[in-house]
C-alpha cells in the first residue's frame, strides 16, 4: 500500500513566489518539505504543469536533471530514471537550479538525498497537487 502525504501548505524555502518566472517557465507553488525533498510545481510556456524535487546532492548517488554545489533537482515524471525528460522542463530545471544556487540557505529544510529518500520512503506517492 502506497503511502501518501499531499499539501496545499506553502513552504517557507526557497522564497519563490508564486507566478514567478524563471528562465522559462513560472513558478505554480512552493509546497512544505515532504518525504525528504521540497516539491516545486512549475509550468511551462505550453501550459504544462510538472513537479520538481529539491533533493540533497550526492555525488555517488543518482544525478539530477540539474544541480548546484549542494542540491539535486529531479523531475518527478513517474520514471526510474530512464525517462526522458521533456526539453521544455529541463531548461526550466536547469534555470531553477541556477536561481536556488544563489539564494541564502539560512532556513533550507534538512533534505535527503535520492538514495537516502528510496531507502527510507520506499513506497511512498511523492506527488503533489500540480495546481
Amino acid at each position: 500500500m502506497a503511502v501518501t502525504r499531499r499539501s496545499h501548505a506553502r513552504g517557507t524555502w526557497p522564497p519563490l513566489p508564486e507566478g514567478e518566472r524563471i528562465g522559462p517557465v513560472t513558478v505554480v507553488a512552493v509546497h512544505p518539505p515532504q518525504f525528504g525533498a521540497i516539491p516545486i510545481v512549475l509550468v511551462t510556456d505550453a501550459g504544462t504543469r510538472f513537479q520538481v524535487d529539491v533533493l540533497a546532492r550526492d555525488d555517488a548517488g543518482p544525478a539530477g536533471v540539474a544541480q548546484t554545489e549542494t542540491l539535486a533537482l529531479f523531475v518527478a515524471n513517474h520514471g526510474d530514471g530512464s525517462t526522458a525528460t521533456d526539453e521544455d522542463q529541463g531548461l526550466g530545471v536547469m534555470a531553477l537550479a541556477e536561481r536556488l544556487a544563489r539564494l541564502d540557505v539560512t532556513g533550507m529544510p534538512r533534505l535527503s538525498t535520492m538514495r537516502e529518500r528510496e531507502r527510507d520512503h520506499r513506497g511512498a506517492a511523492f506527488g503533489v497537487p500540480l495546481s
